[in-house]
């Protein structure tokens, strides 16, 4: 049958962002009312997070192979399940092995259903074509942590964390499940689709393959330590905010803004962008990850520095978002793309498995503050790594 290209980005859209807003930014609001009713530690509370961490880097490749076999559509349904089973464990806990098994169970459901396997999939479609599509998609996801952070709160506030992590549970069942089976199956042509299958119309990568192994570690580099200043954030900006003396529910509604900038960030891309050369697109959205933190240097723990800081993370992080789909398709080619993904993301991965647990740990240790300058120094690495790229590598396929 053939579908829309419009269907297919508006249904994935609309996935990606229950998916993240529940597997991925539900704890950082559920985190405290759970510690404090089961007697738990933060620190402990998210280990568990980053157990879901270090299982999605163990499983990516695994992931990518069954991906590349059966196509997006199984991949992200059999997710969407995976998801709804683990966020459902999370609503019962009580015992801690059962709830780091809750977590185990939501690594492998991150790997199936998050942005890999969605922007695979628009390859899948469209080949080199899929920038735009993934440009798109982007847009979608970069509204997850608006919208859940919001619904997680208020549920919680009403009827109790359990009952939030219900609602999360059936909002992946209840509505992304059907979404993902509406997808094509693998080699389905779509009315419309720019590309469709068409291999051979798909341009030369613009490394070549003798220099990929080294353009692949320098992305690696610069995802893993950008995934560790956002995975550390996602999980801890609202306590962290709170500790420099904001209230909780200024705390909430700043860490929700980004989202908004998110997506503002990938529609200016999409708009202006789509002609940026792919290593200075790198450099741009780690860069201003760097420049996120100048506000606090300046302002401090006031409400307007901790705005600014929230708007700028979410413009670099929507910008990542594009970065980590759309540039190594430009730099590698289709060939094996969820493949070359999935070689990326995984020492990302396992390093910022480490990324909730170590944060909760420096906020005890040393203190928001001193936190912040921590991951700005980490941030800077993530420039330099992008970087180094554009200057090995520019020229050369330019």
């Amino acid at each position: 049958m053939l579908m829309s290209p419009v269907f297919i980005i508006v249904a994935l859209g609309i996935a990606q962002i229950i998916s993240w807003g529940t597997i991925v930014y539900g704890i950082s609001v559920l985190s405290t009312p759970m510690a404090a009713e089961l007697g738990w530690s933060q620190t402990f509370v998210f280990f568990g997070f980053s157990i879901s961490l270090l299982v999605g880097g163990f499983v990516a490749k695994p992931v990518a192979r069954y991906q590349e076999k059966n196509g997006g559509r199984a991949t992200l349904t059999m997710g969407s399940v995976v998801a709804a089973l683990g966020l459902a464990m999370l609503s019962q806990v009580a015992d801690p092995v059962v709830y780091l098994f809750a977590w185990v169970v939501l690594g492998l459901a991150s790997r199936l259903t998050l942005y890999d396997a969605s922007f695979a999939t628009l390859v899948e479609i469209h080949g080199t074509a899929a920038r735009r599509p993934i440009s798109l998609l982007a847009l979608f996801g970069g509204l997850a942590s608006t919208v859940y952070w919001p619904i997680c709160h208020y549920v919680n506030e009403a009827y109790g964390w359990r009952v939030a992590w219900m609602v999360c549970a059936a909002s992946v069942l209840v509505i992304c499940t059907p979404l993902h089976l509406a997808m094509p199956r693998k080699g389905a042509m779509l009315r419309g689709a720019n590309g469709g299958n068409g291999a051979a119309a798909d341009p030369p990568p613009l490394v070549p393959q003798a220099l990929r192994a080294q353009a692949i570690l320098l992305l690696a580099i610069a995802f893993a330590c950008n995934s560790f200043v956002t995975v550390a954030l996602n999980a801890h900006f609202i306590p962290a905010a709170v500790m420099l003396g904001a209230s909780a529910a200024t705390a909430v509604w700043i860490a929700s803004i980004r989202g908004v900038f998110q997506t503002l960030g990938r529609l200016a891309e999409m708009l202006f962008g789509g002609n940026l050369n792919p290593f200075a697109f790198a450099m741009l959205s780690t860069g201003i990850l760097v420049v996120a933190f100048l506000p606090l240097a300046i302002g401090g723990a006031s409400t307007p520095a901790l705005a600014l800081f929230s708007i700028l993370f979410g413009i670099s992080i929507g910008l990542v978002t594009i970065v980590r789909g759309a540039v190594p398709l430009v730099l590698f080619g289709r060939d094996g793309y969820v493949g070359v993904l999935a070689t990326i993301a995984t020492p990302g991965l396992v390093v910022t498995a480490a990324a909730p647990t170590a944060y909760a740990f420096v906020l005890d240790w040393i203190g928001p503050a001193w936190g912040f300058v921590l991951l700005f120094a980490v941030a800077l690495a993530s420039f330099a790594a992008t970087a180094l790229l554009a200057r090995r590598f520019r020229t050369r396929s330019s």
